[in-house]
C-alpha cells in the first residue's frame, strides 16, 4: 500500500491586492531534502507532522528524524527500535507528545524526553503496521492498523474494533479523521466508515456515490464537507450529495489520490503518483510546476501544510519536498458578469493571462510581494493611485471586474472615469458634475493643454498631442482627481 500513496482593454479593479516586497521567482519556492544533500534519514517519505515549536517530524523508511530550523536530527540514535524502521504515521496529541506509528513496534509515544512503548498492547491487539493515528475532540487516540482494525485509547483503557465484532467494513485501515461533531471517518480498503461512538455508517460503491472502495485519504473542511481520496479519483461528500472528480472530468493527473491536505485559505492540495494539484473553493484547478531538477513531484504519496503555509510533499523515492509558496487564483469578468479572456495580470516581474473562463492562477513565494494590476495599453497606474489593503488568507484569490475606463483618483469624493479610445484617437471623461476643468500635464510638470469647461462625455481629440507620459487632472466643484497615462 506504500505506493498510494495575455488586445487592448481598460480595466477598473474593484479590489487591489498587495503582499510584501519582491518579485516571484518560482524556482525559489522549492527545496528538496534527500540523503544526498541533507541528513534526512531516508528518501522514502511516509509521514510529516509539525509540533507547537514548528519542528518538522518526518517518518521515513529508515526511521524518524526531525528538522528544526536548518538542523536535522536522526532519532534512531535515541531509540534503537527506530533504526531501519518504517515510520508510517505521526501525530501530535493535545499535550504536545509525538505519537509514532511503526511497522514492527506498533505505537511509540515521545514526550521530548521519555519514550513510551506500548509493547504489551501491540502484542495483544496485533498493532503492527500502524497506518494512521488521530486524536478526537476529547483527546482520545484512534489508531488505524493494517490488517488489525481500529484501536481506541483514552489514556487508560484500550478497545479494538474489527470487522468481525463491529460494523467496521474491513480490518485494513488506511486513514482516519475526525469531524467537528467528533465523528470518526475511517478509510479502508473496502469502503468508508463513520463512527460516532455508538453507531456505524458504511459507504461503498454499492450503496453510495463513492467511486472506489479503497480510500487512502480523508479530510474535513471548515464547512464540514468531506473530501475523500480514492483509487477512483477525488470525491466530495457534503452528507447527502457525492461529487466525483477524476481524469475524465477534471485536471486531476491520476485517479489514484494518495493524500489530501487543506491550507489556511481552504485550498485543497491533492497528491497523486503523477504529481500534485490544487483545487480551491471556487472550482479552480492548478497543477504545480514539475521540474525534475527541483521539484520531483512524481511519486508523491503524502502532503502536509505547516502553520506558515509551506507545503510538504513526501515522495516514494525522491525525498522530502518543501514548497514555500501559495497559489492565488481568481476570475476577471465584465460589468455584466461575462468572462474576459486574455486580460494580462502582472505580479512582480511576471505576468499571466486569463483563460476563456476569465480565470487566472499565479504562484507566489511565501514572504514575497504580489501586485495584481491591470495591463492597460497606454496607461500606467502609479502606487499613489492605488488603494492598498492588508492581506489575510481569505483575500487570496481575488475576482475582478473589467469596465470600459480607468478610475481617476484623488481626495474628491466624486466618481470620475476616463474612457480611452486610443485606437480611434480620442478619450472621454465621465463625471458626476455637469462640467469640469481638464488639464494635461507632461512628465516635466509643464501644462500642455487645458479645457476649462469640459462637458461630461464629450470627446477629447488626442491625435495631435506629442507622444509621452501625461498626468490628466480633472477638477470639479467637489475637488480634483488625476490619472497618469502615456501616448505612444
Amino acid at each position: 500500500m506504500k505506493q498510494y500513496l495575455t488586445r487592448r482593454i481598460f480595466v477598473v479593479f474593484l479590489a487591489w491586492l498587495l503582499l510584501g516586497c519582491e518579485a516571484l521567482q518560482a524556482q525559489n519556492a522549492w527545496t528538496v531534502f534527500s540523503t544526498s544533500n541533507s541528513e534526512i534519514g531516508g528518501n522514502t517519505i511516509l509521514a510529516v507532522t509539525t509540533d507547537a515549536k514548528n519542528n518538522k517530524w518526518v517518518g521515513t523508511n529508515l526511521g524518524l528524524c526531525r528538522l528544526s530550523g536548518r538542523t536535522w536530527t536522526d532519532y534512531a540514535m535515541f531509540n534503537e527500535k527506530l533504526q531501519n524502521q518504517f515510520v508510517n504515521c505521526l501525530s501530535v496529541d493535545p499535550k504536545g507528545h509525538l505519537w509514532i506509528g511503526t511497522d514492527d513496534y506498533g505505537v511509540i509515544e515521545f514526550d521530548g524526553v521519555h519514550w513510551t512503548e506500548y509493547t504489551k498492547q501491540t502484542r495483544e491487539m496485533s498493532m503492527k503496521f500502524i497506518r494512521s493515528i488521530t486524536f478526537d475532540r476529547d483527546g482520545v487516540c484512534w489508531i488505524g492498523v493494517t490488517l488489525g482494525g481500529l484501536v481506541r485509547f483514552d489514556g487508560t483503557s484500550w478497545k479494538k474494533y474489527t470487522a468481525s465484532d463491529s460494523k467496521l467494513l474491513s480490518d485494513f485501515i488506511l486513514c482516519t479523521a475526525v469531524d467537528r461533531n467528533n465523528v470518526k471517518w475511517i478509510g479502508t480498503n473496502d469502503g468508508l466508515c463513520l463512527f460516532d461512538g455508538r453507531t456505524w455508517t458504511a459507504y461503498t460503491t454499492r450503496n453510495s456515490g463513492l467511486p472506489h472502495n479503497i480510500v487512502p485519504a480523508v479530510v474535513l473542511d471548515a464547512e464540514g464537507v468531506a473530501w475523500l481520496g480514492t483509487l477512483g479519483g477525488l470525491c466530495r461528500f457534503d452528507g447527502s450529495q457525492w461529487v466525483v472528480m477524476n481524469t475524465d472530468n477534471s485536471p486531476l493527473p491520476d485517479n489514484q489520490v494518495s493524500a489530501l491536505a487543506l491550507d489556511g485559505a481552504g485550498m485543497l492540495w491533492i497528491a497523486t503518483p503523477k504529481g500534485v494539484v490544487m483545487y480551491d473553493r471556487k472550482g479552480h484547478w492548478h497543477r504545480l510546476s514539475d521540474n525534475s531538477k527541483t521539484s520531483p513531484l512524481n511519486g508523491t504519496q503524502l502532503v502536509a501544510v505547516d502553520a506558515q503555509g509551506n507545503k510538504w510533499f513526501g515522495t516514494a523515492f525522491n525525498g522530502l519536498v518543501r514548497y514555500s509558496a501559495h497559489v492565488v487564483s481568481g476570475r476577471v469578468v465584465d460589468e455584466r458578469g461575462h468572462a474576459k479572456e486574455g486580460i494580462t495580470i502582472r505580479y512582480g516581474g511576471n505576468q499571466t493571462t486569463t483563460d476563456k473562463d476569465g480565470r487566472y492562477v499565479v504562484e507566489v513565494t511565501n514572504g514575497s510581494s504580489l501586485r495584481l494590476e491591470p495591463h492597460v495599453e497606454g496607461f500606467e497606474v502609479t502606487p499613489s493611485q492605488r488603494e492598498w489593503a492588508s492581506v489575510t488568507a481569505s483575500m487570496l484569490g481575488q475576482d475582478f471586474t473589467v469596465a470600459n475606463g480607468m478610475a481617476a483618483t484623488g481626495k474628491s469624493n466624486e466618481r470620475i472615469t476616463v474612457n480611452p479610445f486610443l485606437d480611434q484617437g480620442y478619450i472621454t471623461i465621465s463625471t458626476e458634475s455637469s462640467s469640469a476643468e481638464v488639464e494635461f500635464v507632461d512628465s516635466q510638470g509643464k501644462s500642455i493643454r487645458t479645457i476649462p469647461d469640459y462637458k461630461s462625455g464629450n470627446k477629447i481629440n488626442i491625435t495631435k498631442m506629442p507622444k509621452g507620459v501625461y498626468t490628466l487632472y480633472i477638477r470639479t466643484n467637489k475637488g480634483e482627481k488625476s490619472l497618469r497615462f502615456s501616448l505612444r
